[in-house]
């Protein structure tokens, strides 16, 4: 039997301010993550944080840009048992729309502030 981490107390897109349209595979790597040349500031990779990890990295760095990774959001999101699943088959693609977010595999934007994470976090 696998045990999946508790994902309940993990970012979502509910949590972003703002979603930024840049890429964040694009940007440039950096020790908490990658490094955005348009608005010229760090953008924390948070998919393995935790809500308390993140409102802890505000406090000390202000307001943020981070990004999630969207499994992660999928996670949270959806909850479709293995059978389920095996009768439906595979998902279709999304139509190729020219759209480049629509393959992207992460969620990047602005956090919240702490305040409104508490807020989501603890009306669950």
């Amino acid at each position: 039997m696998v045990i999946l981490p508790n994902r309940m107390n993990r970012l979502t897109e509910n949590h972003f301010a703002f979603k930024c349209p840049m890429n964040f595979d694009e940007m440039a790597a950096t020790e908490n993550g990658r490094f955005c040349k348009k608005c010229r500031k760090e953008v924390f990779d948070l998919t393995n944080c935790s809500i308390d990890e993140v409102i802890a990295l505000q406090r000390k760095h202000g307001p943020i840009c981070g990004s999630i990774k969207v499994a992660q959001a999928a996670a949270v999101a959806l909850s479709l048992s293995a059978s389920s699943c095996r009768m439906m088959g595979p998902p279709n693609p999304p139509p190729n729309t020219g759209d480049k977010t629509i393959d992207r595999n992460t969620i990047d934007g602005v956090i919240l502030p702490p305040e409104q994470l508490e807020k989501l976090k603890n009306s669950k």
